[in-house]
C-alpha cells in the first residue's frame, strides 16, 4: 500500500516513515501543504497522513481541497493541538480520523489499518482467503497454519490483491500503489516480483493463485472465484440475470423478425425494422454465449438489407431456429414499441438536472482509493449497455451510458470521460460522424474513442479510422478482447498525461493545460487578476552563457513562484521565459506588490548573469479583458513599455 505523509517537522516524518516502511508501506513525504498537493495531483494513494499545522498550506485547508478535487483516499489528520474545535474542523474538513500529537506509534499503526480496511474484502483486521490468512499487524503471511516467508515487496503485492480481489492490476498499477517516488521500478522488475511471489505461495501449498490475465496484467484467481462471499456474484450468473432482464426486449425483435417472414411482399418500413432488429440480435447473442444464433442473425440481416427475397419456407426455418435459440416456447405477440424499442438511458440525473455518471452510483464504496477510468458507451441496444456495465465494471472501469446520441454533448461535459465507446449504427446520428465531430472538437481532441460494430467489412473499419477512431471491436463482445482493448488505450492515457500537463524544466503547468485552469477561474469568479513574468533577456542568455545557465534559471524561476504562490493561484510556463500567474484571492495592487517582491527576491538570487533582468504586468478580468487572449495582449502591450522604458 502507498502511503503520503504531509509533515513539516523532520524527526516526526522520520519517525512515521520508519514505522510505516517496517510493516511494509511504501511511502512518500511532503514538507509543506503546497507539496503534499502536488503529490496528491500527480500520483494515487491509498492513505494520506496530513499534520494541521503545515507551512504554504494548511493541513485543514489541503484536505478541503482534495475532497473537492474528488478524491476519496482516506485522510488521517495529525496535530499536537488537542482541542476539540481542531477535530471537529478537520473532521468536517473531509477528513476519516484525527489522531493527537503525542501519539503512540502502535496507535498510529491500528489507525492505519483501520482506515486501510474500509472497502477492503474484509471486515476484520485479518485478510482471508480460504487457509490463506494475511495479518496486517504482524506482517505475516500462512497458509493452513504454515508461515510463508515473503520479502516486503512480495508481502505488499499479495496484501494488494486480497484487499481488492475482483480487481485485474497492470504492471503500471502496482508501480503506481507499491513503489515510491524515489524508486520507480521498471515493469521487468514487477514481473520478477510476482514470479517470485508465485514460487513461494506454490512452495506453501498455493498454487495458481495468481493469474497473468493476457494484454491487461494479473488477477488474484481464487480471490475471483470466491467473490460470491462478498455479496459479488461471477460473471457467468450476472450474464443470465441480464438475460431475463431483457428477455422481454429479446422477443420483441424475434416477433418483428417473425411478423416480417410471415408477410409478403414486405413494406419499407417492416423490412428497415426486421434489418435492424437482424442488426441487434446480431451484436448481442454472441455475448449470451449463443453463437449459432448470431449467424443466423447476421444471415437474415444481410438478407433483409440486401432486400433479396429469401424463399418463405427457408427464412421461416430460420426465424424457428433462432426462436429455439432464444428458448421462446411460444409466439410471440408483436407489440406497440417493437418497431421503435424503448429509449433506456444508463446513467442518472440530479434533481438539478445535472447529469453524473454511474460511477458516483454504482455501489462503490467512495473511500476506495484504486484508481477508476470513466468510461462513456454511446450505443442504441440497451443490452449492450447493460452488458459493457457488468463486464467493465470489476475491472476498474465505471461506466455511463446513453442510448440517444441526440443527449450526447450534455453528458459528454457532464461527466468528461477517460474513454468513449461508440457504436457505429444509431438512430439520429451516425457513430463515424459524431466521431468526426468530437475530432473537430479541440476539447475532445485526443479523447480515445473505440468502436463497437457488427460489420467486419473492410469499408465500414475504413469508415472509422477515417473518423478519428482509435480502435474497434466487432459485435458480438469478446469480454477478453474488449477489455485488452481499453486496457491498453487507458495505460496510454495515463502515460500521455503524466507526460502531457508540465513543463519539464519549470515543474510549472503547460501552456494549454495553465490556459484551461486560468478560463475555468474566468467562470467561477467574478474577478481575476493575470500577471505574466517575463525574462526578456532569456534568448541572449543561451546564446551568451548556454541553455544549461538558462534552464536553471527557469528551473529556480519555477521554484520561487511555486513557494511564493499557495493559495490556489494558476502557475504556468507558456515558453520563451514567460511565466503566467492568475489569482482570484487578491486585489490587482496586491498582485503587484507581490511580483515585485518576488522580482527583487529573484534578481537577488546567484545566477552568475548580469543581464538577467524580469520584468512584469498584471491585468485584470474582466476590467481589462473578457477573454484569455485580450487579456494576454493587454499584458503584452504593458510589458512592451516597460521594457522600452
Amino acid at each position: 500500500m502507498r502511503v503520503l505523509i504531509v509533515e513539516d517537522d523532520l524527526i516526526a516524518t522520520e519517525a512515521i516513515t520508519r514505522s510505516l516502511s517496517e510493516h511494509h508501506y511504501a511511502v512518500d513525504t511532503a514538507a509543506d501543504g503546497a507539496m503534499g498537493w502536488d503529490c496528491v495531483e500527480s500520483t494515487t494513494y491509498d492513505l494520506i497522513l496530513i499534520d494541521v499545522g503545515l507551512p504554504k498550506l494548511d493541513g485543514i485547508t489541503l484536505c478541503q481541497r482534495i475532497r473537492d478535487r474528488g478524491c476519496g483516499t482516506p485522510i488521517l489528520l495529525m496535530t499536537a493541538k488537542d482541542d476539540s474545535t481542531y477535530r471537529i474542523r478537520g473532521l468536517d474538513s473531509g477528513a476519516d480520523d484525527y489522531l493527537a500529537k503525542p501519539f503512540d506509534l502502535a496507535e498510529l499503526q491500528a489507525r492505519v489499518r483501520a482506515l486501510l480496511r474500509r472497502g477492503t474484502v474484509a471486515a476484520s483486521p485479518v485478510l482471508t482467503i480460504g487457509k490463506l490468512r494475511l495479518d496486517p499487524r504482524s506482517c505475516q503471511v500462512t497458509y493452513a497454519e504454515k508461515l510463508l516467508p515473503l520479502t516486503p515487496k512480495e508481502y505488499s503485492l499479495l496484501e494488494l490483491f486480497l484487499r481488492h480481489p475482483t480487481r485485474v492490476f497492470s504492471c503500471g498499477d502496482i508501480i503506481e500503489h507499491l513503489w515510491t517516488f524515489d524508486d520507480p521500478p521498471q515493469e521487468e522488475s514487477v514481473k520478477s516480483h510476482i514470479k517470485g511471489l508465485r514460487q513461494k505461495l506454490k512452495a506453501g501449498g498455493v498454487v495458481d493463485w495468481i493469474e497473468n490475465v493476457y494484454g491487461l496484467g494479473y488477477r488474484l484467481r481464487e480471490g475471483i472465484e470466491t467473490r460470491s462471499e462478498q455479496s459479488t456474484q461471477p460473471y457467468d450468473n450476472q450474464l443470465a440475470q441480464l438475460w431475463e432482464q431483457y428477455r422481454g426486449l429479446m422477443e420483441e425483435r424475434f416477433a418483428v423478425l417473425q411478423q416480417a417472414v410471415d408477410t409478403y411482399p414486405l413494406s419499407i418500413e417492416l423490412r428497415e425494422a426486421a434489418e435492424s432488429a437482424a442488426h441487434k440480435l446480431v451484436g448481442v447473442l454472441g455475448m449470451f454465449d449463443r453463437d449459432e444464433g448470431t449467424q443466423i442473425a447476421r444471415q437474415l440481416e444481410k438478407q433483409f438489407e440486401a432486400q433479396a427475397e429469401l424463399p418463405e419456407e427457408e427464412a421461416r426455418s430460420l426465424v424457428r431456429r433462432l426462436g429455439d435459440i432464444l428458448n421462446l416456447s411460444a409466439p410471440v405477440e408483436l407489440g406497440e414499441s417493437s418497431l421503435n424499442p424503448p429509449s433506456v438511458i444508463c446513467r442518472t440525473e440530479s434533481a438539478s438536472g445535472d447529469f453524473e455518471s454511474d460511477a458516483l452510483h454504482n455501489g462503490r464504496d467512495p473511500k476506495l482509493s484504486l484508481r477508476s477510468w470513466t468510461v462513456l458507451a454511446v450505443d442504441d441496444d440497451p443490452i449492450i449497455l447493460a452488458t459493457l456495465k457488468q463486464l467493465l465494471e470489476p475491472w476498474g472501469m465505471c461506466l455511463a451510458g446513453i442510448d440517444n446520441p441526440l443527449q450526447f454533448w450534455t453528458v459528454l461535459s457532464a461527466i468528461n470521460p477517460d474513454l468513449l465507446i461508440l457504436d457505429v449504427e444509431m438512430p439520429h446520428m451516425n457513430g463515424a460522424a459524431l466521431c468526426q465531430a468530437i475530432r473537430a472538437n479541440p476539447t475532445w481532441q485526443s479523447l480515445p474513442i473505440v468502436f463497437l460494430t457488427a460489420h467486419q467489412d473492410s469499408a465500414t473499419v475504413q469508415q472509422i479510422f477515417a473518423a478519428g477512431a482509435d480502435d474497434y471491436v466487432v459485435k458480438p463482445i469478446v469480454g477478453q478482447e474488449l477489455l485488452s482493448r481499453l486496457t491498453q488505450r487507458l495505460e496510454r492515457l495515463r502515460l500521455l498525461q503524466t507526460l502531457s500537463t508540465k513543463d519539464s524544466i519549470t515543474g510549472l503547468t503547460n501552456q494549454l493545460y495553465s490556459s484551461q485552469a486560468i478560463k475555468a477561474q474566468f467562470c467561477n469568479y467574478q474577478t481575476t487578476c493575470l500577471a505574466i513574468l517575463y525574462i526578456p533577456t532569456l534568448r541572449q542568455i543561451n546564446i551568451q552563457q548556454g541553455h544549461t545557465i538558462g534552464n536553471k534559471i527557469l528551473k529556480q524561476t519555477g521554484q520561487c513562484l511555486q513557494s511564493s504562490f499557495c493559495n490556489g493561484e494558476t502557475l504556468g510556463y507558456w515558453r520563451n521565459g514567460e511565466f503566467m500567474i492568475a489569482s482570484s484571492q487578491t486585489t490587482k495592487e496586491k498582485f503587484q506588490e507581490q511580483l515585485s517582491d518576488i522580482v527583487a527576491m529573484l534578481q537577488g538570487q546567484s545566477f552568475d548573469t548580469p543581464n538577467l533582468i524580469y520584468r512584469y504586468a498584471v491585468v485584470n478580468y474582466p476590467t481589462d479583458g473578457l477573454t484569455l487572449q485580450s487579456l494576454y495582449q493587454a499584458a503584452s502591450l504593458c510589458l512592451e513599455g516597460s521594457i522600452h522604458e
